[in-house]
């Protein structure tokens, strides 16, 4: 009868341990705007690989952020997986994420790496591309578009859709990389009159401005319209599924990598260390590549059928500028963009 007893006494304590789990089974929990299938496959490798479990929120990048301020006195994640450095680094001031350098860093790209600022490094890369349905395009006689002048034709007048900057990294990195790509000398803060008047001709082709990032590569894909603006990854896996998507490269490139963070004051940081150094690991970066993802790491070529990194003209993104001036940058594009007038058909 004792002996009972000090077994459902053992029992308790385990449970107290780890959380909940008789068995002591340790558990992390990852916020990302990953597809859910795309994320369990690395969960399954991670838990392989260290008997850590993993559960995954995937939401856009915007809804995460919202959700991380929100739990900042009582946080339930452990890591925030693949956003973009301007996006945390204006978490990091808000005291969102914390610290940490992972293993295999001296794999990665000098690039991306970024010396100087502990809270950032790059896990993964996937380039801010055009894409297009060519069965539609067929069947409209048109060229796709090759450039960022030739998303202003009004041929694509309400063909184009791209993810909003307020709720998606994604569209929050196309803009920023408007508004430097088109700044002249001298301007300063937010100032970009060539960029701010791209943005606003731009808005005449945009038929439909997405929640996440992935959406307008499902509608291209789909048929629903014949362009879009998105990342790389998210054409690859349509493409690979066999829709009549195809990428685009333009000149000059976004090309950063996207990151993943050690959120602060997490349930289980020791967990999550271990998640990022899994990250820069050569089996995950092999697994990234096999869907759609470059490696960051030196050792690694890019996804089949993707151009080299070297091969691209890649524009060098100031992430500070977009994290400092991120509040700015959306407000004036919700008033002056977004909420611009259209022109009638002709």
């Amino acid at each position: 009868m004792r002996s009972r007893a000090y077994v459902c006494v053992a029992l308790l304590l385990a449970v107290l341990v780890s959380g909940g789990s008789a068995w002591g089974a340790e558990k992390i929990l990852i916020y990302s705007p990953w597809k859910d299938k795309v994320m369990r496959k690395f969960a399954d490798l991670f838990t392989k690989k260290t008997g850590i479990e993993v559960e995954s929120i995937n939401i856009s990048t915007g809804e995460i952020y919202a959700r991380l301020k929100v739990e900042k006195a009582r946080p339930q994640a452990d890591v925030w997986h693949s956003v973009r450095a301007s996006i945390l680094k204006k978490a990091e001031q808000e005291g969102l994420i914390t610290t940490y350098r992972p293993q295999n860093l001296d794999r990665v790209f000098p690039r991306y790496t970024y010396p100087g600022d502990d809270h950032l490094y790059g896990s993964t890369m996937y380039p801010l591309i055009f894409a297009y349905n060519k069965t539609m395009l067929k069947k409209m006689g048109a060229e796709p578009p090759r450039t960022y002048e030739d998303l202003l034709d009004p041929k694509w007048k309400d063909k184009i859709v791209t993810p909003h900057p307020a709720a998606s990294g994604t569209g929050y990195a196309f803009v920023t990389t408007v508004l430097q790509l088109f700044r002249a000398p001298g301007e300063v803060g937010i100032e970009s009159k060539q960029g701010w008047d791209y943005l606003l001709r731009l808005n005449q082709n945009i038929a439909q401005y997405t929640r996440s990032g992935s959406a307008p590569s499902k509608f291209v894909a789909a048929g629903e319209f014949p362009v879009a603006i998105t990342f790389y990854d998210r054409v690859y896996h349509l493409s690979q599924e066999g829709y009549p998507i195809v990428p685009v490269f333009p000149s000059p490139i976004y090309a950063e990598p996207s990151c993943t963070a050690l959120v602060a004051n997490s349930p289980n940081p020791a967990g999550a260390k271990k998640f990022l150094d899994f990250m820069l690991s050569k089996d995950a970066q092999m697994l990234a590549r096999t869907l759609g993802n470059y490696s960051v790491r030196t050792d690694l070529d890019p996804p089949e059928g993707a151009p080299p990194l070297k091969s691209l003209q890649v524009f060098d993104d100031d992430y500070v500028w977009g994290a400092k001036y991120k509040k700015q940058i959306l407000n004036r594009f919700n008033q002056n963009v977004a909420r611009a007038p259209k022109k009638k058909k002709k």
